[in-house]
């Protein structure tokens, strides 16, 4: 497992610098829809696996969103989620045996559309937020990618106390602060090698939240999987599981770097 989690980052580090530093703006765009889409079919095919009405109009409302999103059209995200709460409402009317499954169907969809549908998208509207978008996307991923080794290798050679057991049984307290120091370590050699306008106490600063926020973003997942009785989410990363078993570290410190760089600071 370590051997194929290291391999897969040996090729998905290049490759992730690459398109985020030198993907066309309409590519990127097609790029990151396309992870959008693979997200929501993960999700829904754990969500609502036996319900195939149900799972394809989430993916397609999720869609909607996710594109109007991407196209800075809130015409479009806000048809997809006017869409999902009425389209949803509309199934307890015609599933009148079930209505309390349909209720809870409908809430899953909603979850659906805005955790992977809304959520995912963010990562365009930072990268074309300005001249430093790309390394802000750079930063995100590489800082989220270090608090998550740096948890890892910390919980292996340290680990004893349990984090949340009924979540994440693997995880622990002695992990979770491996993984701020992991994060803040490479936000530093970040700002050395390709952020250096990033002042040092911001970077330090933002290490640790964007550390605390991949964990969370990680427990939430940990947390719908097993409640939908998945191990993972899918099966196309090699010793990652599937796309939004990678996003989940991703998407809640994208969502907060975004919005922290949108807004006039000082």
């Amino acid at each position: 497992m370590l051997r194929t989690r290291l391999l897969t980052a040996a090729v998905a580090i290049p490759a992730i610098w690459l398109i985020v530093w030198k993907l066309p703006a309409p590519l990127f765009a097609g790029f990151i829809v396309a992870v959008t889409a693979s997200g929501l079919f993960e999700y829904f095919a754990m969500a609502l696996p036996e319900h195939p009405v149900e799972r394809v109009t989430g993916i397609v409302w999720g869609l909607v969103v996710g594109a109007g999103i991407v196209s800075r059209r809130p015409e479009f995200w806000g048809a997809g989620l006017g869409l999902t709460v009425i389209g949803g409402l509309v199934f307890p009317l015609v599933r009148t045996a079930d209505l309390a499954g349909a209720v809870h169907r409908l809430g899953l969809t909603v979850l659906g559309v805005l955790y992977v549908g809304f959520v995912t998208p963010h990562i365009v509207l930072l990268r074309h937020g300005g001249p430093d978008g790309w390394r802000w996307v750079l930063f995100t991923v590489f800082v989220a990618m270090g608090s998550d080794s740096g948890g890892y290798f910390t919980g292996r050679a340290y680990g004893r106390r349990k984090l949340l057991p009924a979540v994440s049984p693997s995880k622990t307290v002695e992990g979770s602060v491996g993984a701020i120091a992991g994060a803040m370590f490479i936000a530093v050699l970040c700002r050395v090698i390709f952020f250096p306008r990033l002042a040092l106490g911001e970077a330090f600063g933002l290490g640790g939240a964007i550390s605390l926020l991949a964990q969370l973003g990680d427990l939430c997942e940990s947390a719908l999987k097993r409640a939908f009785g998945a191990k993972d989410s899918g099966w196309i990363i090699p010793g990652h599981g599937g796309i939004l078993d990678r996003l989940d570290s991703l998407l809640f410190p994208m969502v907060f770097v975004y919005y922290y760089t949108a807004f006039p600071r000082g």
